[in-house]
């Protein structure tokens, strides 16, 4: 789910343009050269815009690549059906979807060897990718608890983990996440909340 950009002052207009050339330099570059090599120089040459263009937007490299990786995600939160398992699914699907990315894995990779060495990478991480995401499947497991659907002292940070967890591991090996698995996925962990 993508988070709006905060409000401008007074002034001329942001060139819409600009901003889409410089997210999907960013994307391009951290696919080809990883976050490392990647640097904001290059993404404004790539882009064709001046770095004052690209640090107006973003004051770091860090914040860029998570604006960049929202980017590659659905436009919109997808709307969710009755039911904590169903609702579980959608979310699986379009996380699944968004990994699927050409070169998604690829910057995933280049990110988690990174984020041990750059601790502002891993605050904007947690705070505008895998946060929101965090925030949107523990809504949706805590009105399975209240519904009776999921016992309630189910663990649901370990759940969201697992399931996330899961969806990541098949995603770095490269094995096909389809419709089958992410429904043997949901019913294996769900087995372990039921309330009976």
């Amino acid at each position: 789910m993508k988070q709006s950009q905060p409000a401008r002052g007074v002034g001329r207009p942001r060139s819409t343009e600009a901003d889409r050339a410089v997210l999907d330099a960013a994307i391009t570059l951290l696919a080809e050269r990883g976050y490392q090599s990647m640097t904001m120089e290059a993404v404004a040459e790539a882009a064709k815009v001046g770095k004052p263009t690209v640090y107006r937007r973003y004051r770091s490299k860090a914040e860029l690549v998570a604006a960049a990786l929202l980017e590659m995600s659905p436009a919109e939160a997808p709307a969710l059906p009755e039911g904590s398992r169903e609702a579980v699914l959608v979310l699986l699907r379009t996380t699944a979807r968004a990994l699927a990315n050409p070169g998604a894995m690829t910057i995933m990779g280049s990110l988690l060897a990174e984020v041990s060495r750059e601790p502002e990478l891993l605050r904007a991480l947690r705070d505008r990718v895998f946060g929101p995401h965090r925030v949107m499947v523990g809504s949706v497991l805590r009105s399975g608890v209240e519904s009776g659907e999921i016992a309630a002292d189910a663990d649901l940070e370990i759940v969201d983990t697992v399931l996330f967890g899961a969806l990541l591991a098949r995603s770095i090996l490269d094995e096909p996440v389809t419709d089958s698995w992410l429904n043997g996925l949901v019913d294996s962990i769900w087995k372990g909340m039921d309330p009976r």
